[in-house]
């Protein structure tokens, strides 16, 4: 869900990550806003969460290969179930990895990258609440193909969920493809400032099942599949965009619930 820019005024995923390069000795600031809407009707019982969460993003460039990240959610939701209420706001759990390019080929006006990351989210929300209370790593390997035109970015990531009093959330493993292409400027020229690009998102995910004091819960684990359209404007230094994730597949076990759409928007700089 985390980008570097380029010198190149590039387009990027909304969604994930991508393996375009933060510059030596440079640093990244994402804002990203997310609302996230879940609804269902359970025995005839309505049931509605609503989570916003601001998610703050730092990057620095180690080296032209190396780059390191730290984010920091702070979240609000919001539950109603049937007649009872309740509301939790506070810090998230936070996320520390790094990314490291193994393959560059650059040609004019084009370039492709391949980057693996690894990392761990760190228990600093409230457990049960805002955060999961457990060290949970994760790994994957980003692709990425750029060019003036379009671009392309895919992504693997395993994350491996530990235990926290009792309950282990199922590990998850997840696919993710965008596809961005120029909208404007129709030609390029040397006064050309940034892009207008028009995005499509995929992100599919396998969950397994959580576990509470060693024994499965059987309203946990399954299939999700969502489709992101978005707008982006790409110049070389700052990045504005947004895109609503729909969900085409939710095949989730038992009574879980399922989300209805979230709303992402955000703003990146790099110095």
């Amino acid at each position: 869900m985390f980008i570097a820019m380029s010198g190149t005024a590039h387009g990027a995923p909304i969604t994930f990550n991508t393996a375009l390069p933060i510059g030596k000795n440079e640093t990244l600031i994402r804002q990203q806003f997310i609302v996230t809407k879940f609804s269902d009707r359970l025995n005839g019982t309505r049931r509605d969460v609503t989570v916003r969460a601001g998610v703050s993003v730092l990057g620095y460039g180690i080296t032209p290969k190396l780059a390191v990240f730290g984010v920091a959610p702070l979240v609000n939701i919001d539950r109603e179930i049937g007649t009872m209420s309740s509301n939790f706001s506070g810090l998230g759990d936070a996320t520390v990895f790094a990314r490291y390019e193994i393959y560059r080929n650059d040609a004019p006006g084009k370039t492709i990258r391949i980057a693996p990351f690894v990392g761990a989210t760190l228990p600093i929300g409230r457990s049960g609440k805002t955060g999961d209370g457990s060290v949970d790593g994760f790994a994957g390997l980003i692709f990425t193909a750029a060019s003036t035109n379009w671009n392309f970015d895919s992504q693997i990531k395993y994350v491996a969920n530990q235990t926290a009093k009792g309950f282990t959330r199922g590990d998850t493993l997840s696919a993710d493809a965008s596809f961005q292409y120029r909208l404007l400027p129709n030609t390029l020229s040397a006064s050309t400032k940034g892009f207008l690009y028009g995005v499509i998102e995929a992100n599919l995910t396998q969950l397994q099942r959580d576990r509470v004091g060693g024994a499965i819960n059987a309203n946990s684990g399954g299939t999700q599949a969502f489709l992101s359209p978005g707008l982006q404007y790409a110049t070389r230094r700052w990045i504005a965009e947004a895109a609503l994730k729909i969900p085409v597949i939710n095949k989730l076990h038992g009574t879980a619930l399922t989300p209805d759409y979230s709303f992402i928007t955000s703003l990146r700089f790099n110095f």
